[in-house]
């Protein structure tokens, strides 16, 4: 039976060819729209490389430090290496914790004072453990260079080139604020949608006295936050909870400020749009959905409208072939099917061109819907959870764009089925 609808359906194309190609465009231009949306929350939500087991990490991106003295001295910041050191590192539940600070400043080489600045990474050895980077050259700075606050990097690709006019630089010098900085290790360059990990040099920040044992806040405030990678997500609970004991037992100790960690973000908290900023939000997917929602309704409905008359004009001049096959026992489902099963077959073409469309726009807007310079891999982007978007997005415009016409055709008597339809 399916396989007789597929063949009508395809001879109906090729005989209605401008109406199918209104079909399947109208079809793909809609599903294309919706799946931006959908790529732009997966991008920040599924794991990609050197961001691969973003499903196991937990997030912490923002403290609290309240003055036990001073009732207005409230602060919102960042950790300092004090925390990291006392509450995070002693951690025994997770796989691996890491803390890291970010800024930007000028690299040149020892014999050449050059004036671009790049992203600095100042971190520790953990960080090489929670995200899963593809070394080209060399190897991490150790624990030993940490320990020791030894001036190590490790580089992307991308500045080897620039510097070195290579990707094997290892051994030699950098310079950064006046320091020479030994190379360990190259990296491929990764993508900013990689937030955490993203950078363009790596360095111990115990090799930079601006990120060791910070005094502001009492030694509560700094410049760091902290990624997680637990053993599975089943452990986010009594990693929490942990963290909440080494809070306490921070507190304990009878500090100028209690320190705070409102929130331990999971992934999915952060790609809703969890931040702690002033004081923290954690965004659920109630509120994400209130936000989302009406727009994929608008990009789905609109085009709905459209192909629905389309869909309509052209069941219209097969109704007496419907009353034909109603006269001859064929019954209202069954009748209903054939019309759906004949438009989803348009359905899942103008789909697959959705597919290839939404990427194309993606790339071609990439500077406003995500960041002019953030590279989209194929790792990125081609996930199941892509595909079965756009095939639940394609089911749902069939249904409502050719649901009417097939209730309507399928409703209506021989007798009216079978006259001209000019007198219909």
């Amino acid at each position: 039976m399916f396989k007789q609808y597929l063949k009508q359906a395809l001879q109906m194309l090729k005989e209605n060819r401008l109406t199918s190609v209104i079909s399947i465009l109208g079809t793909a231009l809609s599903i294309a729209m919706i799946l931006v949306v959908v790529l732009q929350f997966q991008i920040r939500l599924v794991g990609f490389r050197p961001e691969s087991n973003r499903d196991r990490m937990l997030y912490i991106l923002g403290i609290r430090a309240d003055s036990q003295t001073d009732p207005n001295n409230r602060n919102s910041t960042a950790m300092s290496d004090g925390v990291v050191k006392e509450c995070l590192y002693p951690l025994q539940t997770p796989e691996s914790v890491t803390a890291m600070a970010k800024d930007r400043s000028i690299v040149s080489l020892p014999n050449r004072r050059l004036f671009e600045e790049y992203v600095i990474c100042y971190t520790d050895p953990g960080f090489w453990k929670v995200f899963d980077f593809h070394f080209l050259a060399g190897k991490p700075f150790t624990e030993a260079d940490f320990s020791s606050g030894l001036p190590r990097a490790v580089i992307t690709n991308t500045l080897a080139r620039k510097l070195f006019g290579s990707e094997e630089p290892v051994g030699k010098e950098i310079e950064m604020g006046y320091v020479s900085y030994t190379v360990t290790g190259v990296v491929k360059e990764p993508s900013r949608a990689a937030g955490s990990a993203y950078s363009d040099v790596w360095v111990p920040y115990t090799s930079n006295t601006n990120y060791v044992n910070n005094q502001s806040c009492g030694d509560v405030c700094g410049n760091f936050q902290a990624v997680i990678l637990a053993h599975s997500s089943g452990d986010f609970d009594a990693i929490r909870a942990e963290i909440k004991q080494a809070v306490a037992r921070y507190n304990a100790a009878g500090r100028d400020f209690v320190l705070g960690i409102n929130y331990v973000f999971s992934r999915v908290d952060v790609a809703l749009g969890s931040n702690d900023m002033n004081g923290g939000i954690q965004v659920g997917w109630l509120e994400y959905l209130t936000q989302k929602v009406p727009l994929l309704l608008f990009l789905l409905l609109v085009p709905t409208l459209n192909l629905t008359g389309v869909i309509q004009s052209s069941v219209q001049k097969r109704r007496s072939e419907m009353g034909l096959r109603k006269a001859f026992g064929a019954t209202k489902e069954r009748l209903l099917t054939q019309v759906l099963c004949e438009n989803l077959i348009t359905t899942m073409i103008g789909g697959i061109i959705g597919i290839i469309l939404s990427v194309v726009l993606l790339h071609l807007c990439k500077s406003f819907l995500l960041s002019r310079e953030m590279v989209i891999t194929f790792e990125m982007l081609f996930k199941p959870a892509l595909f079965a978007a756009a095939l639940f997005f394609s089911l749902l415009l069939n249904l409502l764009s050719a649901g009417l016409p097939a209730i309507r055709i399928a409703r209506e008597q021989i007798v009216d089925a079978l006259k001209d339809n000019d007198n219909s």
